[in-house]
């Protein structure tokens, strides 16, 4: 009864009326408690709001995407979170003029749905207020689902043009994936690679500054209304604790490094505020089972938050540029400048396929290739990692150049300063001119790092690689607001560039080129 009076409200969703206006009255407390650059805020009927995170995804052109270290290493949970690779890809291309190229990005609700705003969707305007920004829990998953449907329906209908868009195609509103929601909590770019896969996202204050868990000094075991803790490195709030968030695919066992294959209930994920403190984490996965004796399923701990996505095959051109793109993904590149291209085997192993007799052994060659383009595909997507730690090891060499530059500039002056003051053997000038000599060793030091790390990407990577590769680090770098490194990241790829053609890169040449 209760599913049939919820989908009945949602259906008059769809009627016109005045309370169905897109115009958002509600303080925005109620919606967006801390406001900050890049929130995605999405109107709601009864002047409601929502708002949403962008979570960029560096990777490059259509089939980039991002392998990821998934679960943890907690033995005790290891049947349901044992580590898992994964992979993921953002469903946006940056908005034009927002000064990126390449990668993409997914939006994820900054807080959980509220009571207020599950409320709004139900066909009659109540009054917003602070007891209405308690996360809505006991719904079930079909309840969220329908919840995002006339969501989605309702903004095409009132605010279409404030839905973002990919190649034309408007995104719509579901739960997120397991992986989505996770890569999101662990902080998604924003965080290094130790960081990400740690047991939760990097907190310079307590876990109590960050999540409602169970205990009478955080949460007191019931609900807390959302935003009032710190959020995360992407911005999003309560992403641990409070209410528990159920995802968008069934609930699956671990199989040592993969999913086992039976499908269940629901997922939940995050913890909820009975949840101990030390049992609080990111891994953390349990099953939602959806009936019981009575009917469907309700938990006081169970709420949810939305992701905002956009459909893969957008348009015809789209999915021709898909097609082209998959073509070249397991091309065989040459690893250095002039050398020869390598035969493609997947070229030569079609000409076996068209020349075998046999159809049988022509569906074992056809298959072998499969193998044999899968295989090709993780070797480029490790040369690829490879070459961007590299990139991002010579921003960091150059930055301790100039580090290291600077400290002896600074000796140099004070020595210079001193030297009217004191006579020509005085130790204190003695001892100066060590620190002089010690400094610039530093800096000569630093340098030859630095060479060395050209000349290790010019022998194993092709520049058209090195160059691909350098656009996704700078999402990286920016994506963690290392913004600094930037300027010295391009730099060193045009000391790449430059050392490749004339295999002379003399000091003073890199330090002028870095300041």
């Amino acid at each position: 009864m209760k599913c049939k009076t919820f989908l009945s409200a949602l259906v008059a969703l769809l009627l016109p009326a005045a309370a169905q206006a897109a115009d958002i009255s509600w303080n925005e407390r109620l919606y967006n408690p801390t406001a900050q650059p890049g929130d995605l805020i999405l109107p709601m009927p009864c002047g409601g709001a929502m708002t949403f995170r962008p979570v960029p995804v560096p990777a490059e052109k259509l089939l980039g995407d991002r392998k990821l270290v998934l679960g943890g290493t907690d033995e005790r949970f290891a049947y349901a979170e044992s580590s898992r690779s994964d992979h993921i890809a953002g469903s946006f291309s940056p908005a034009k003029g927002a000064g990126k190229e390449g990668g993409r990005l997914y939006y994820l609700g900054k807080y959980e749905v509220t009571d207020d705003q599950f409320a709004a969707l139900s066909g009659k305007c109540g009054r917003a207020s602070n007891i209405g920004r308690l996360p809505k829990t006991s719904v079930t998953w079909l309840e969220a689902m329908d919840f995002a449907t006339a969501y989605t329906e309702w903004l095409y209908t009132n605010a279409a043009g404030k839905v973002p868009a990919e190649d034309g195609a408007r995104g719509f509103l579901r739960l997120p994936t397991e992986t989505e929601w996770e890569y999101a909590a662990r902080g998604g770019a924003a965080v290094s690679e130790s960081e990400f896969v740690a047991p939760v996202f990097p907190m310079a204050e307590p876990l109590s500054a960050y999540a409602w868990y169970g205990a009478p000094d955080s949460s007191d075991f019931k609900r807390q209304a959302v935003g009032l803790l710190k959020p995360n490195p992407l911005g999003l709030h309560d992403i641990l604790g409070n209410a528990g968030e159920l995802a968008l695919e069934p609930y699956r066992l671990n199989k040592v490094s993969r999913l086992h294959g039976q499908s269940g209930g629901a997922v939940v994920r995050g913890g909820d505020f009975f949840t101990p403190q030390d049992a609080i984490r990111t891994a953390q996965r349990q099953e939602m089972t959806p009936f019981d004796a009575k009917g469907q399923r309700r938990l006081e701990t169970v709420g949810f938050r939305l992701a905002l996505s956009a459909p893969v095959v957008t348009s015809p051109e789209r999915l021709a540029a898909i097609e082209a793109e998959w073509d070249k993904l397991p091309a065989v590149e040459s690893a250095l400048a002039g050398t020869a291209r390598q035969e493609d085997p997947l070229q030569e192993l079609a000409l076996l396929i068209d020349a075998a007799p046999d159809p049988a052994f022509q569906e074992r060659l056809k298959e072998l290739r499969t193998v044999m383009r899968a295989n090709i595909v993780t070797r480029n997507e490790q040369r690829d990692r490879a070459v961007r730690n590299l990139l991002r090891f010579g921003a960091i060499l150059a930055q301790r150049i100039l580090d290291a530059d600077g400290i002896r500039s600074g000796r140099e002056k004070a020595l210079a300063a001193l030297k009217p003051a004191y006579p020509a053997d005085s130790p204190v000038l003695a001892n100066l001119a060590r620190d002089v000599e010690a400094a610039a060793g530093d800096v000569e030091t630093n340098i030859r790092h630095y060479r060395d790390t050209i000349v290790e990407l010019i022998r194993d990577y092709p520049d058209s690689v090195i160059q691909s590769q350098g656009k996704v680090l700078d999402e990286e770098l920016a994506a963690r607001s290392l913004t600094a490194l930037q300027p010295l990241a391009r730099v060193f790829r045009q000391h790449v560039g430059v050392f490749r053609e004339t295999r002379n890169l003399p000091s003073g040449d890199i330090i002028k080129s870095l300041r």
